[in-house]
C-alpha cells in the first residue's frame, strides 16, 4: 500500500484558497497552515510561481508548485496549485472559459499549465527519492490541473474543487496518443459523436481516472452544467454542505425532456433549444477562428478604442462583426421565443444566490465543518453517462444482495425437495391409502352392493336385488400430469434468474471497484473486508 501525501485534504484546500493571493513568497503563511493542523513544522519546502517564472502573463494562467524535500526521512512530494477564474482580475480566464472548456478551441492557458510543469520538474528532477506528484485546482485551476494530469499521466493523487469539466475535443488536439487511439477505435478524425468520445476517454485513461476526485458544493453552478464533449473524469466526488440544496439549472440541458417525448411542442422546442446551444458553442468557435486573442484578452482596456475603430472602419473588423451577431443573435431568439430557454431564464434567476457556493471560501468551510458525503462516479455503458452511486448505500446492498442469495438458495433447494420428492411423497401415500380401502372393498363385495343400493345405484332384476360374490377394482393409476409440477418449476426458474441477477452484480461490483479504488486505500481496504464477509455469507 502506498502512503498517504503529506498534506492532508484540510490543508490542500487551504493553499489553495492562499493561491488566489498568490503563493510567491507565502512560505510563513503556508507553514502557519501546516503548523495549525500538524502540530509541527513542515520539511524543508520551496515555491514555484507561474508569476515568477514569466508563464502565463498573455493567456491569464495562473499556478504554483510547492516542492517538500526532506531526504532524512525520505519525503519527496511536489503539488501543483491552480487558481479558477477571476473575471473582475483577469479577462483571460473568461475568454479560456467560453473558447477552451466551452467550444474546445483555446488551449493557451493548458498550454501554459503544461510550460510550467515542465520547467519545475526540470528544476526538482535532481532528487534522488522517488517523486510524488500531487495536483489542486478550484473552478477553472481544476479543469486545468485535470487536463494536465492526463496528459502527463504522472501524478499520483488530483483533487479538483467545484471545476470545470475537461473538453475532450481539446484533449484530443492536446494528447495526440489519445488523438491516434480514438482514430484506431473508429476510423474517423472527425464527426465522433460525444457520447462515443466519452465512452473511448473512460477506457483509454483509466488508469489516470483512479487518481482523480472532485469535491463540489451542492448547488453550486459549476457541475451542473453539460455541453457537448464535456467530461469529468474520475472516480470518486464528494459533495460538501447543504445536501438538501437543489442543484443548479443545468443550460445545456433542455429542461421539458419528459414532456417533449410525447408532446409536439415541447419536441419542436427541444430540437430549437439544442440547436441553440449547439449554435452558440460554434459561435464561440468561430468567434476563436476569427478574432484575434490579442483583441479579446485587451478587450477591458482597449474597449473605448476598439469601438471606435469597428465603427471608423468596419471592413476591417468583418470576421468579428459575424461572430458577434451571430453568437449574439441565437442566445436573444432562443431565449426570447423558446419555452425551454425562458424556463431556464426564469430558473436562473431565482436560484442566483447559489453562484456563491462556487467560491474556493465555501470549500474550506464545509470540508472543515466535516459537512460532506462521498460518492462514486461509475459510467454506465448502456446509457452512456456517468451516475453518482452513495457509496455506503451500495454497500447496504451489497450485504442485502448477499443475504437475498443466501435466503433464495435456502428456498430454490425446499423447492427442488418439493418437485422432486415430496409431490411424489404424497402422490404414493394418496395410492396406497386409495388401494387399501379398494382391498377393503374388495374382501366384502356384498357390503359393498349393500352401500351401493343405498346410493340408489344398485341394479334390480325384476324386483329381485343382486347378490354380488365379487366385486374387482382397475388398481392401475395415471401418472402425475405436468401441470402438477409446471408451477412450481416455473417459481424455482423465476428465482434463479433473480439468484444469478445478484451473484452477477456482485461479481461485476467488487471487479470493478476494486479496480477502481485501488488508489484509494480506505476504500480500497473496506471492499476487501466486505468481499471476504460476503464470499462468506
Amino acid at each position: 500500500m502506498s502512503e498517504k501525501p503529506l498534506l492532508s485534504n484540510d490543508i490542500r484546500n487551504k493553499i489553495t484558497q492562499l493561491e488566489y493571493s498568490g503563493l510567491s513568497g507565502k512560505e510563513k503563511e503556508i507553514t502557519r497552515i501546516y503548523k495549525e493542523a500538524t502540530g509541527e513544522n513542515p520539511p524543508n519546502f520551496k515555491i514555484y510561481s507561474s508569476v515568477e517564472m514569466g508563464i502565463g502573463n498573455k493567456s491569464g494562467f495562473d499556478g504554483a508548485a510547492i516542492h517538500f524535500h526532506d531526504k532524512k526521512h525520505n519525503i519527496n512530494e511536489v503539488y501543483y496549485v491552480f487558481r479558477g477564474t477571476e473575471p473582475s482580475k483577469d479577462f483571460g480566464d473568461v475568454v479560456y472559459d467560453a473558447l477552451g472548456i466551452g467550444a474546445g478551441k483555446s488551449t493557451q492557458q493548458i498550454n501554459d499549465a503544461k510550460k510550467m510543469y515542465q520547467q519545475v520538474e526540470t528544476k526538482i528532477k535532481s532528487s534522488d527519492e522517488k517523486l510524488k506528484r500531487y495536483g489542486d485546482g478550484h473552478s477553472l485551476g481544476g479543469h486545468l490541473i485535470v487536463t494536465l494530469s492526463l496528459i502527463t499521466k504522472s501524478f499520483k493523487d488530483i483533487r479538483a474543487l467545484n471545476d470545470a469539466p475537461v473538453n475532450l475535443k481539446q484533449l484530443e488536439a492536446l494528447d495526440k496518443e489519445f488523438e491516434l487511439y480514438v482514430f484506431h477505435q473508429t476510423g474517423k478524425k472527425d464527426g465522433i459523436s460525444s457520447k462515443k468520445l466519452t465512452e473511448l476517454a473512460n477506457t483509454y485513461y483509466e488508469k489516470q481516472k483512479a487518481t482523480i476526485s472532485h469535491t463540489w458544493v451542492k448547488g453550486e453552478p459549476m457541475h451542473a452544467q453539460s455541453f457537448p464533449n464535456s467530461w469529468y473524469a474520475g472516480n470518486k466526488v464528494t459533495m460538501l454542505g447543504d445536501l438538501d440544496t437543489e442543484e443548479m439549472i443545468n443550460i445545456g440541458k433542455y429542461p421539458f425532456q419528459k414532456e417533449a417525448k410525447w408532446n409536439p411542442v415541447y419536441m419542436i422546442d427541444q430540437f430549437r433549444y439544442n440547436l441553440g446551444v449547439k449554435t452558440t458553442l460554434g459561435g464561440l468557435g468561430f468567434v476563436n477562428d476569427h478574432v484575434k486573442q490579442e483583441t479579446l484578452l485587451n478587450l477591458p482596456e482597449t474597449r473605448d478604442q476598439y469601438l471606435e475603430s469597428v465603427k471608423r472602419y468596419p471592413f476591417l473588423h468583418f470576421g468579428e462583426i459575424k461572430a458577434g451577431i451571430g453568437v449574439g443573435a441565437v442566445v436573444m431568439v432562443n431565449t426570447f421565443t423558446s419555452p425551454g430557454a425562458t424556463f431556464q431564464l426564469v430558473k436562473g434567476i431565482s436560484q442566483s444566490k447559489q453562484a456563491k457556493l462556487h467560491g474556493i471560501n465555501y470549500v474550506v468551510k464545509y470540508t472543515e465543518a466535516n459537512a460532506m458525503k462521498t460518492y462514486y462516479q461509475v459510467f454506465d455503458s448502456g446509457s452512456q453517462e456517468e451516475i453518482l452511486l452513495d457509496y455506503e448505500q451500495m454497500k447496504k446492498f451489497v450485504y442485502y444482495c448477499a443475504n437475498a442469495i443466501k435466503d433464495k438458495e435456502a428456498n430454490l433447494n425446499a423447492l427442488k425437495q418439493y418437485l422432486h420428492s415430496e409431490i411424489n411423497e404424497v402422490f404414493e401415500a394418496k395410492k396406497k391409502k386409495l388401494k387399501m380401502k379398494i382391498s377393503r372393498e374388495e374382501a366384502s363385495p356384498q357390503s359393498f352392493m349393500e352401500k351401493a343400493d343405498k346410493d340408489g345405484a344398485t341394479l334390480a332384476w325384476f324386483g329381485q336385488k343382486r347378490v354380488a360374490e365379487k366385486v374387482t377394482f382397475d388398481k392401475t393409476f395415471d401418472p402425475l400430469d405436468d401441470s402438477v409440477f409446471t408451477p412450481v418449476e416455473e417459481i424455482i426458474s423465476s428465482i434463479q434468474e433473480e439468484v444469478t441477477y445478484y451473484q452477477k452484480f456482485l461479481e461485476a461490483f467488487f471487479q470493478n471497484f476494486e479496480k477502481m479504488m485501488e488508489a484509494d486505500e480506505s476504500v480500497a481496504s473496506d471492499i476487501k473486508s466486505m468481499k471476504e464477509v460476503v464470499g462468506g455469507i
